[in-house]
């Protein structure tokens, strides 16, 4: 028995293009003031509108997930110019007197 590929199946097999990872549906935010709540669509069935605000909705989460590594980045950096080591602690390396800050 053959099954006919669906159309995002085939763009899929498309490796110059590096397509492989496209997802079955395409996540449309909410708009304020447009659209109350968020679409779902089926990719075939997506203007290039919505790809493009899909688009924006997952770099909006990527930046959201990002923010705490780069604080935690920042903190681990900031410790270690003021001298801390592995086995010292946060509370150690900023809020007692012995720490004082490096410059690289």
């Amino acid at each position: 028995m053959f099954f006919k590929k669906t159309q995002v199946e085939k763009l899929r097999q498309r490796p110059e293009w590096g397509m492989r990872d496209l997802p079955p549906t395409v996540c449309v935010p909410a708009l304020l003031g447009r659209r109350a709540e968020e679409v779902v669509l089926p990719l075939e069935d997506a203007s290039l509108d919505d790809l493009s605000f899909a688009i924006l909705g997952i770099e909006a989460q990527i930046a959201e997930v990002r923010r705490p590594l780069c604080g935690l980045r920042e903190l681990y950096e900031q410790a270690r110019k003021r001298g801390g080591v592995g086995s010292n602690t946060v509370a150690e390396v900023f809020f007692t007197d012995p720490f004082v800050e490096v410059n690289k």
